[in-house]
């Protein structure tokens, strides 16, 4: 179940997951959204009962983060920073004579060369460029993901159908086990690439487990032994994925 949940005068994204094998509630947030798994029998009122008892803990969070995606908001300006595989980029910017958007990725230098033109509102230019940037992104974590799938599919025996990229910064990864559908995030090409594997090999365990239950997690770490360790880091950076 995704929805709000208004906590004090904030309204949070909220999804909750009942699982029949959990055992106890667990609240965290995953990017901006609050994610909780719960046991199936426990009911709504309790659940409410729960969260109302943790809401100046959830509300203290939830504004750090705002804060942090207001810090992460790119103007696509002279020395900016942005994350791309892993390591910060310096955002570049020059002017372009020509009516168009040219944007150059320089590995070596770390650098993310955007040429716009002149003469643009501002709000304007900034969509503009924001699309080109997630353009780029998206067809570069294709590539990545239609590499490692291949890889990772062979190593743990899973076979998948399809696969869809799309912009996304809630989750880095989805999976449908009913029909072997994978899902991830374009932003993907921005996380290290440890973290980028322990993504994958999450979403194809789905495939044999549906539920975040021991066999599931046995069976990840059974090819990533350090997922746990990941896994904390894609929940505490998850704010590097935005812009």
């Amino acid at each position: 179940m995704t929805g709000l949940i208004k906590v004090k005068d904030l309204e949070i994204p909220i999804e909750i997951k009942s699982y029949k094998t959990s055992k106890s509630v667990k609240i965290y947030f995953k990017g901006n959204q609050l994610t909780i798994t719960k046991p199936k029998r426990l009911s709504n009122k309790t659940l409410m009962n729960i969260i109302k008892e943790n809401e100046a803990q959830l509300y203290k969070k939830y504004k750090k983060i705002l804060g942090a995606e207001i810090n992460t908001i790119k103007q696509w300006s002279t020395g900016e920073k942005i994350h791309y595989q892993g390591e910060e980029f310096t955002i570049i910017r020059e002017n372009n004579t020509k009516k168009l958007i040219n944007i150059e990725i320089e590995k070596e230098e770390k650098q993310i060369i955007i040429k716009a033109p002149e003469n643009v509102e501002q709000q304007i230019l900034k969509k503009s460029i924001d699309n080109a940037i997630k353009k780029i992104f998206k067809r570069n974590t294709e590539i990545l993901i239609s590499d490692k799938l291949t890889y990772w599919s062979k190593i743990t025996k899973i076979e998948y159908n399809q696969v869809k990229v799309r912009d996304a910064t809630t989750r880095y990864g989805s999976c449908m086990p009913s029909k072997k559908n994978l899902y991830f995030s374009s932003r993907l090409i921005m996380l290290p690439e440890e973290q980028v594997d322990a993504v994958i090999v999450h979403e194809l365990c789905h495939i044999k487990f549906k539920n975040h239950d021991k066999n599931f997690y046995n069976l990840v770490s059974e090819f990533i032994p350090n997922y746990k360790e990941l896994d904390k880091w894609l929940k505490k950076n998850g704010n590097i994925i935005m812009f």
